[in-house]
């Protein structure tokens, strides 16, 4: 998908999950959830040269909605180049070892896989670890960071799956790959924007129940993450999503 429709169905997907926890999550690691899924939305395009990661902005976004995301996405080449260079390149030159002729670099490859993005993630947290440590900065909500980094990815890999191309969740042990129908490249294929469109009001829904209602939060919690799950199933099977094998 578009580096646009990655950022916004992470974001909302992350929105709604965490709608129902706001009134008793302390502000700054509600932002620090969010920015590591906004990074993690983009990061597994970092094994393509033209990704968004390393632009710096976010095409095709509009309006305040645009100011926002574009005004965090400066420093978004700091994580792309980091990603490439000292992470992918690095693990493609392991997996190459190991693997020999049955591994490949390319796009949609080890980065687009579980294995990649869990290895990558914990790698981007051990830097930027020693970086805060170097500075004797608090590392207090760096795991935050990382898990919401981690979630970021694999939604990115999840969006992704909804593509022609499709996602190999395994890679580099299995080839098999997961793909959908929906064309993200042509504006006639409205699905990823009402999809994105659906989780927003849901969770501009939970975050009104959280304030406005009796229900309690527990029940709240569970039907946020039960909805998000059923919604992500739902558009997948509208995305035609299948199983196919390929070598």
């Amino acid at each position: 998908m578009r580096g646009d429709q990655h950022v916004s169905l992470s974001l909302a997907t992350a929105g709604l999950l965490i709608a129902p926890w706001v009134s008793v999550l302390d502000p700054a690691l509600i932002a620090v959830l969010l920015f590591g899924v906004f990074v993690g939305s983009l990061a597994p395009d970092a094994d393509a040269v033209d990704a968004a990661i390393f632009n710096g902005r976010i095409g095709g976004v509009k309006g305040k909605k645009g100011q926002v995301l574009n005004g965090f996405a400066v420093v978004l080449p700091v994580f792309g180049y980091t990603i490439r260079y000292l992470i992918y390149y690095p693990l493609s030159l392991v997996f190459s070892l190991l693997l020999r002729k049955s591994y490949r670099h390319r796009h949609r490859g080890l980065l687009h896989s579980l294995a990649g993005v869990a290895l990558t993630s914990v790698i981007l947290s051990g830097y930027l670890g020693l970086i805060l440590a170097g500075l004797n900065w608090p590392l207090a909500l760096l795991p935050a960071f990382g898990c919401a980094f981690f979630a970021g990815c694999v939604l990115h890999l999840m969006e992704d799956t909804c593509t022609p191309a499709g996602v190999a969740w395994l890679y580099p042990f299995f080839r098999g790959r997961v793909a959908g129908r929906v064309r993200a490249l042509e504006d006639a294929d409205v699905r990823p924007t009402a999809f994105a469109i659906v989780l927003v009001l849901a969770a501009a829904g939970m975050l009104a129940a959280t304030f406005v209602t009796t229900v309690p939060s527990e029940d709240l919690r569970l039907l946020a993450l039960g909805g998000t799950l059923v919604l992500w199933i739902v558009f997948m099977l509208v995305c035609r999503v299948r199983g196919e094998r390929r070598r």
